[in-house]
């Protein structure tokens, strides 16, 4: 983000050359705010880019990066929502203007007005992989699966190394046990995005599901290799091993992850792996059975 607020910064001041007044003075205080927001100074960047917009009310732009940094900085979604439909309301033909209002409509919880938002950015930038990956998380939550499908695919062949449409396609056809399919999404993503842990977990957890025991724990092993932080990562690993017999190592991934763990960490999971612990000590400290 840092580094597209600049390189516009500079795009825009070209601009301005040979402008009215208005639209220079209102172009400087827009890469005023954009310097400001860059050293994290959010009060100087609100002032100067609400100088900005008032300069000059048809500076798009500026009511787009106030946008950016109320939704981004602030969250401030409601605001932020209604400076980039004033964006757009100036300049529709931006495809970023309806990208943005679009994430901002669902962080809100607003599916369908996201939908459209998103609809429109794609007709402005067909090749736009984040739009499409946008578009079909919106569509997945109201329930039009094949649709989502749909964009999923078109954001991972518009863009082969953005991630995040293989991790959300292949958990989609998890949800409907299509494991096989997901299990190749898991991999070409992998194949692409070879420093994406989530996509390792999640082809883990698939072969989890398969009772593929030996494989899951390679790829619970190569997402915590890549975030060692990862908590799902370190409880599914240590449950894989656990299903393997291996008690030794269950006990200790599942108390690394006991111990990694922070607050709001999800109560069940927490309780699974402290009884699974306790059930493992336990049965290492029983004596053997007795022979006859």
């Amino acid at each position: 983000m840092r580094s597209t607020l600049l390189s516009m910064s500079l795009l825009v001041a070209v601009a301005a050359v040979g402008c009215n007044r208005e639209r220079n003075q209102s172009i400087q205080l827009m890469n005023k705010g954009i310097a400001q927001f860059n050293l994290n100074d959010t009060t100087g960047a609100v002032v100067a880019l609400n100088q900005a917009t008032s300069v000059d009310p048809t500076n798009d732009a500026a009511f787009y990066y106030r946008g950016l940094l109320k939704y981004q900085r602030t969250s401030d979604y409601p605001e932020a929502v209604k400076d980039f439909k004033k964006a757009i309301e100036v300049n529709g033909e931006n495809h970023l203007y309806h990208y943005h209002l679009g994430k901002v409509l669902s962080r809100q919880g607003e599916w369908a007005s996201a939908i459209n938002a998103l609809e429109k950015a794609i007709e402005r930038k067909p090749e736009h992989a984040a739009s499409h990956y946008h578009l079909g998380a919106a569509l997945e939550q109201q329930a039009k699966f094949d649709r989502a499908q749909e964009e999923y695919v078109a954001a991972i062949k518009a863009q082969p190394r953005f991630a995040d449409p293989y991790v959300a396609l292949g958990n989609l056809y998890a949800r409907f046990e299509k494991l096989p399919e997901a299990v190749q999404v898991f991999k070409n993503g992998i194949e692409n995005n070879p420093e994406k842990a989530e996509l390792r977990h999640d082809l883990g957890v698939v072969y989890q599901n398969q009772q593929r025991f030996d494989d899951a724990i390679g790829q619970f092993q190569a997402a915590v290799k890549l975030k060692p932080t990862y908590l799902s990562a370190l409880f599914n690993l240590g449950m894989a091993y656990q299903q393997t017999d291996n008690a030794e190592q269950a006990i200790t991934h599942l108390k690394l992850y006991l111990g990694r763990r922070q607050a709001g960490e999800d109560a069940l999971r927490v309780r699974t792996a402290e009884d699974t612990i306790a059930k493992l000590e336990a049965a290492a400290l029983a004596p053997p059975p007795s022979t006859p």
